[in-house]
C-alpha cells in the first residue's frame, strides 16, 4: 500500500454555535491550506515540528499530518495534530480535539 503524509494548517479549531439549536456546534478552522506532502512520516514531523519554510505565517496555529493511501474519498489512516508554542517558536504535538474527531482529509479535501 502506497501512502502519502499531507501536512495541512489551520488558523484555529473552534467551535460555532448553531443557529437554531445554541447546545450543538458545529466546528471551525479559520483560514486554512494543505502547505505539501511527504513520502515519509518523519520528514513531514520534522518540517512541521521546526515550521519549515514559514508554515505558521504568524497566523496558523495549528498543524496536521494526515497518512492518506491512494484512492478516491479515502479517510485518512492516521493523523497528527500540533500546537503552534509561542515560546519555542515550533509546533508541538497535542492530543486530537474533539473538533476533530469527525473530520479528515484536509489535505486532498
Amino acid at each position: 500500500m502506497k501512502v502519502i503524509y499531507t501536512v495541512t494548517v489551520f488558523q484555529k479549531i473552534d467551535r460555532e454555535p448553531l443557529v437554531n439549536n445554541p447546545s450543538k456546534y458545529f466546528p471551525s478552522f479559520g483560514e486554512r491550506r494543505c502547505v505539501g506532502w511527504f513520502d515519509n512520516f518523519d520528514e513531514a514531523n520534522n518540517a512541521v515540528e521546526n515550521n519549515f519554510s514559514d508554515i505558521h505565517e504568524d497566523m496558523y496555529d495549528y498543524a496536521i499530518i494526515e497518512k492518506m493511501e491512494s484512492g478516491l474519498l479515502v479517510p485518512d489512516l492516521d493523523r497528527t495534530v500540533y500546537k503552534w508554542d509561542k515560546n519555542t517558536e515550533k509546533f508541538v504535538r497535542i492530543d486530537t480535539p474533539i473538533e476533530l474527531s469527525k473530520s479528515s482529509n484536509f489535505g486532498i479535501g
